[in-house]
C-alpha cells in the first residue's frame, strides 16, 4: 500500500473557510435565479458564524499567528454582513 498517496490531510484554513462560506450562503449567496442573490436564512448564517466563534475561543493560543489574523478577519466581515443583512427589509 506504500504506492497508494494519502488524501491531502485538512488545514485549518480549509475548516474556516468551509464554515465562512456556509455562513455567507446563508446571508444572500445563495441564488435561485443565476446572478440574483437569494434570500437570506439569518438563523442558520448565525449558527455558522456561532461555529466559527466557538472555534475561535477553543483555539485561542494554539493557532499561528497566520491563522489567527485569518480567523479574526473571517469573523469580522461575517458579523459585519450579519448585521448588514438583518436591517435589510425582508422580502416576499
Amino acid at each position: 500500500m506504500a504506492d497508494d498517496p494519502s488524501p491531502a490531510s485538512p488545514e485549518f484554513s480549509s475548516i474556516v473557510a468551509s464554515l465562512a462560506t456556509g455562513a455567507l450562503m446563508a446571508l444572500g449567496g445563495e441564488s435561485e435565479e443565476e446572478g440574483k442573490p437569494g434570500k437570506p436564512d439569518l438563523p442558520r448564517a448565525r449558527y455558522a458564524i456561532d461555529l466559527l466563534e466557538i472555534l475561535a475561543v477553543k483555539t485561542k493560543g494554539n493557532l499561528t499567528p497566520d491563522e489567527d489574523r485569518h480567523l479574526s478577519a473571517i469573523l469580522h466581515q461575517l458579523r459585519m454582513a450579519f448585521v448588514e443583512a438583518s436591517r435589510k427589509p425582508p422580502t416576499g
